[in-house]
């Protein structure tokens, strides 16, 4: 189910991604599933002291049948506001299972 999908940006402007998440090649139906994004400084940095995206707080689900869901980190997000290489992850869970990493990669942050 973990797809790498590495993304590209300008650094120090909002940010918007469109994803959709897959299993076997199929879009993941997210109805029952908890969705959690985690942006860091690279893959072993804790996950507590990465920025965290919910639904409605980072990002909105656009198709619960089609795994779709629109990303947006804004300008102000300290994380983004010099060029470089950051990583994110984005977890999945259903209720009272351990959350499972549906999709994560390298955020390239490029000077304006």
């Amino acid at each position: 189910m973990t797809q790498r999908q590495d993304l590209s940006g300008i650094a120090g402007h909002d940010l918007i991604f469109d994803l959709v998440l897959t299993a076997d090649g199929n879009p993941l139906n997210l109805a029952g599933i908890t969705v959690t994004i985690y942006l860091k400084a690279s893959p072993v940095t804790p996950d507590a002291i990465g920025a965290v995206f919910t639904s409605g707080q980072g990002f909105t689900i656009t198709s619960t049948a089609g795994g779709a869901l629109t990303w947006t980190i804004p300008a102000g997000d300290m994380s983004i506001s010099a060029p470089g290489a950051l990583w994110y992850r984005v977890d999945v869970s259903a209720s009272g299972a351990d959350p499972q990493p549906a999709m994560y990669g390298a955020l390239n942050l490029i000077a304006a």
